[in-house]
Parts: structure tokens; C-alpha cells; sequence
């Protein structure tokens, strides 16, 4: 099929978008206990519905329409359609792959590749999946260092493995990686995982205790102690609003899941229909209020910068 025969993508107006996050896909070989993509309130079929040409198609128009610089690759497990994801690196300056490293780490020189872990060992098995901390970690020291490519480890936060920050971040010290990213939990409404923190407050030590681990691994932690702070009870809704009303990445990112009827759509957040926006917990957000607040950057400059 040539083309001009593909079918256009959903129309979201022609505002500018310079940060966009694509799900490649929604299959996974993992099942993650606090994946957003999968819990209830973001029903989905781990099935595509979308094929590679028609997404590389509407991603080029959706890039040219809304001058998109820097594009996330996210799934599901992105990995499971590595070419499509490497076709459609080529329509973009800037670009992130977000995979759980299973299926090896990319070679993508120029570009980052976050990789997903939990925390130690046994801690992130219980959340990932059994011997998949081994896998990763084999994947991670197998690559080839010098390749151009910046490997980022990503640990969500949680009750469930806050215990084992510390631990984490001492053993990750010594993998041939460019640093580690953390990101507390964002809850759903009516959040019964008991993954989240009953309140901000209640989540404050563990932000506390993230900015000491950014003080004692100050290369290491790909953070900033004044984005960190902001997370923290006393300032966050600032930021948050109750319903996203004051959030710097909403309406400013172009989220592009594909819906039931094989078409793009764009979520409330990027973390889907269903947060809790009074407790987000999203690095990139805090980061991208904290850029405003003293450079008064861009969005897709703040992007770029792999959140350091």
C-alpha cells in the first residue's frame, strides 16, 4: 500500500507539541504490580492494533503537523516491535526508548534507553517477575559501553520497595550505565494497590530520603535535589493541582495510545485516564516545574537534558 493510501491520523488540532510519547505497543512479556498501562480503569488487551506502516505513516504526519523534537517509545514492552521502534527513531532528533531490558539494551547512539528496575534483587523479582533483575543486569554489562548510547536505569517508588533504595542505589553505583532515574508511584483514584502513600506528608520521608541519596551519589542519580523537593507535602500541589489544573506537562505533551478502534488517542496524562493528580509522583513533572521556576526553559530542552 503506498503512502498517500495509509490512513491520516486523529486530528488534535495543530498547536506545537515538542515532547510526544508513543505506545508501540501494549503486549508485555512482563505483568509489573504497578504498571499503569494494565490496571483497572486502563483496560487493555495485550494485542496491536495498529501495524508498522500505518505508525510510522501518521507518526511522520503528527511530527511535521506538531513539530515534535523529542519522542518516547513506550509500550508495553517497546522491544517486541524493535523494528518498528528503530524506523521510527529515524523521524525524530531526540528519542527514548522505555523497556523493562529483557530483550536486550539497543544500540541507539544519541539517544537514551531507560531501562526498568525495582530495586535489589529480590525485591524487584517480587514486583517483575523471577530472575529478571539477573537478566537485566547480565543485558546491561553485556552492551557495548562506548556505543554513543546512554543507559538510564528507572526504579518506581513504591511502598512496596522503598525499603530497598539504599541498597539499590549502592549496588548500581558499579554498572556501566549513565545513572539511575526514580519516580515515585502515581495512583490512581480510589488507589486500593496499596502501593501509594495514604498522603503527602506520609510520602514525605521518602522524598527526603531520595534528596540524601542525590547528595551521596550526586553523578549516579539522574536527579535534582531542587526538582525533589518540590515533591515534597508542603509544596507539591503547587504544581499537581487536584485535577492537574496546575500541571506543567499536561496539555503540553502529546500522549499517543491506540485505541480500540485502531486509531491514536490522547490520555488525560500520560500515566493514563485515571490518576490521582493531588498525589503524582512523576519525576518529570516536578522536573519540568522546576526548570520553569529558574530558567524558564522549554519543554523539550528540559526533555533533552535525560532528566539530569
Amino acid at each position: 500500500m503506498s503512502e498517500s493510501a495509509l490512513p491520516m491520523p486523529t486530528d488534535f488540532g495543530d498547536r506545537e507539541y515538542q515532547v510526544a510519547m508513543v505506545n508501540v505497543t501494549n503486549v508485555c512479556n512482563l505483568k509489573c504490580s504497578h504498571c499503569f498501562i494494565f490496571r483497572e480503569g486502563n483496560p487493555n488487551s495485550p494485542r496491536d492494533k495498529m501495524d508498522d506502516a500505518t505508525m510510522l505513516h501518521q507518526l511522520r504526519v503528527l511530527r511535521d503537523r506538531h513539530r515534535i523534537k523529542y519522542m518516547y517509545f513506550m509500550g508495553g514492552e517497546p522491544m517486541i516491535r524493535r523494528d518498528l521502534v528503530f524506523e521510527g527513531m529515524k523521524l525524530f532528533e531526540h528519542c527514548q526508548i522505555v523497556t523493562n531490558g529483557t530483550y536486550g539494551i539497543p544500540s541507539v547512539p544519541g539517544h537514551v534507553v531507560t531501562v526498568s528496575l525495582d530495586g535489589p534483587e529480590e525485591m524487584n523479582d517480587r514486583i517483575r517477575g523471577d530472575g529478571v533483575f539477573g537478566k537485566v543486569r547480565e543485558a546491561v554489562f553485556a552492551r557495548q559501553r562506548d556505543d554513543g548510547t546512554d543507559v538510564i536505569l528507572q526504579m518506581v517508588v513504591t511502598r512496596q520497595n522503598q525499603d530497598g533504595l539504599e541498597d539499590f542505589f549502592a549496588e548500581a553505583r558499579d554498572w556501566p550505565i549513565e545513572g539511575v532515574a526514580v519516580s515515585p508511584y502515581v495512583p490512581r483514584r480510589d488507589d486500593r494497590s496499596g502501593l501509594d502513600w495514604p498522603s503527602l506528608a506520609e510520602r514525605d520521608q521518602v522524598i527526603h530520603r531520595l534528596i540524601a541519596l542525590k547528595e551521596k551519589y550526586p553523578d549516579l542519580m539522574k536527579a535534582n535535589a531542587g526538582a525533589l523537593r518540590l515533591m515534597l507535602s508542603e509544596t507539591a500541589m503547587d504544581f499537581t493541582g487536584s485535577d492537574g489544573e496546575n500541571c506543567p506537562i499536561k496539555g503540553n505533551t502529546l500522549t499517543l495510545y491506540v485505541g480500540d478502534d485502531g486509531t491514536f488517542q490522547q490520555t488525560y496524562c500520560c500515566y493514563g485516564n485515571d490518576v490521582d493528580c493531588a498525589r503524582c509522583g512523576s519525576y518529570l513533572l516536578f522536573n519540568s516545574a522546576y526548570h520553569r521556576l529558574t530558567k524558564g526553559g522549554g519543554v523539550a530542552s528540559r526533555a533533552a537534558a535525560r532528566m539530569a
